[in-house]
């Protein structure tokens, strides 16, 4: 892209992504989740076209308030630890808003994390405002069936008027499958343009798998995500080697009963947080990817899996139908019925290796970083030229 193609500045992008600077600057995260690590990457892209990226992160330890690494430019917020909600939330806010000011961006692009202050800075500075959809109940709250940490069911709180906020006020929406298009539609009447997660690519070579196979799950320690499931599936199948790998995503309770369980069962390795640029080797590993949330979007661990020839067991999440449509896994719907499918592809090697093949194939042709980045830059033209 032509630096002079874009006046006015409209190829600075200032990107809100609370957990991004670990990943950034290497150090080694407390969590990753999913929409941290894509706009991580889409940022990192943007680079190589001649954008200016800020990046705005919120952080609990003391860090440079203003840094640069890698030529991209990120603004850190001091996380503080209040006893009164309400005055977290003002100050919090407020640092946002600080920020964003002096990011001094065009375009501002969230997905994930605190919702509300940047579409409402947007509004009164006029600027635009990209939201991204992280996940399938902030378009269809009829998915959440009970009341769980990180998701609420009543329609008057905070978390769900700032996400119907976010919706209303942006310039564009992007959502992860047609799926959430619909729903986008339906529940909000607005229209949401599709893009696939974009992902840098492995090397095609399919990696050498362990013997015996290792059944795998990734994802962060909360209750959305169910992961005591994962230790049933271990004891339900003991001669079986599982994986389990991810942080606390503020549910310590959730994440050291977890750590202490997996202790119990020899055929189960609790991991913790592995750095991002260390995932790959579990991922090239293991023979099967299990996902038991209740609900999700677009998980990145799918795409990670499928770059490895990783077929994917999932208890509920089959974006679009996917997994069943394209032969990438199998979606279970019962967790008795994903134990006897984890049993199959245990014993099936040959099948194991046609679903690989199937997932390589697909994650190349609909998530490669460096196709997916023209759409991304086609969307921040046409929102720069309104």
């Amino acid at each position: 892209m032509n630096k002079n193609k874009c006046s006015k500045g409209r190829n600075h992008i200032c990107l809100v992504v609370p957990g991004a600077y670990p990943l950034l600057a290497g150090k080694n995260p407390k969590n990753i989740i999913g929409p941290d690590v894509r706009v991580f990457l889409l940022a990192k892209e943007l680079m190589k076209h001649d954008f200016k990226i800020t990046l705005i992160t919120f952080n609990k330890e003391e860090v440079i308030p203003v840094d640069y690494i890698d030529g991209i430019r990120t603004i850190n917020i001091h996380d503080n630890a209040y006893h009164l909600r309400v005055l977290y939330i003002i100050v919090k806010v407020f640092r946002m808003w600080n920020a964003m000011h002096k990011a001094k961006a065009h375009i501002c692009f969230h997905s994930g994390g605190i919702t509300g202050p940047v579409s409402l800075f947007c509004r009164v500075m006029k600027k635009k405002f990209i939201y991204g959809i992280a996940s399938d109940a902030l378009v269809n709250r009829g998915l959440i069936t009970r009341k769980i940490k990180g998701f609420n069911r009543s329609k008057f709180s905070l978390g769900i008027f700032s996400n119907w906020l976010d919706i209303k006020l942006a310039d564009a929406i992007i959502v992860q499958s047609e799926y959430q298009k619909t729903m986008l539609k339906n529940n909000f009447g607005k229209n949401g343009i599709v893009i696939k997660n974009p992902f840098p690519l492995t090397e095609r070579e399919m990696p050498e798998k362990a013997n015996p196979p290792i059944v795998l799950w990734v994802g962060s320690m909360a209750e959305v995500k169910q992961p005591e499931l994962f230790v049933k599936l271990a004891e339900a199948i003991p001669e079986a080697r599982f994986q389990m790998i991810g942080g606390h995503s503020g549910n310590q309770e959730l994440y050291d009963w977890m750590k202490d369980t997996a202790r119990s069962l020899s055929n189960l390795e609790f991991l913790g947080v592995v750095p991002l640029n260390e995932i790959d080797e579990y991922f090239g590993r293991a023979s099967i990817l299990v996902n038991t949330s209740m609900f999700e979007g677009f998980p990145n661990a799918f795409i990670q899996a499928w770059m490895h020839y990783v077929p994917v067991v999932s208890l509920n999440a089959d974006p679009d139908e996917l997994l069943c449509e394209n032969g990438l896994g199998v979606c279970s719907n019962r967790f008795e019925q994903m134990v006897e499918d984890v049993k199959i592809l245990l014993k099936d090697e040959q099948l194991r290796q046609k679903m690989g093949k199937n997932s390589r194939q697909y994650v190349e042709r609909e998530h490669d970083i460096s196709n997916i980045i023209k759409e991304y830059i086609g969307l921040f033209d046409r929102i720069g030229e309104v």
